[in-house]
């Protein structure tokens, strides 16, 4: 796995646990299908990554009560373990 598309959904799965969601609640809070970041939704069927949109993120963001910078925070906070 890309070592980016790794880390997006890492900070996708701590946003969930931070707020007390799960992957499927969050998903439903931002307006999305509730299998929408399912496990099995990460990658195409041909293996291929699949990427979140810019606005998927901004959905999860503005669902949660979050920002731009939290979410940077999350991903350098990915980074550095």
């Amino acid at each position: 796995m890309s070592n980016e598309h790794l880390k997006i959904w890492k900070v996708i799965d701590k946003i969930a646990y931070t707020n007390g969601l799960s992957i499927s609640a969050l998903a439903k809070k931002a307006g999305l299908d509730s299998t929408a970041f399912n496990k099995s939704k990460r990658f195409y069927p041909s293996g291929k990554y699949r990427w979140l949109s810019m606005e998927t993120i901004s959905k999860i963001i503005k669902a949660t009560n979050m920002n731009w910078e939290k979410f940077g925070k999350y991903m350098n906070e990915i980074d550095n373990k």
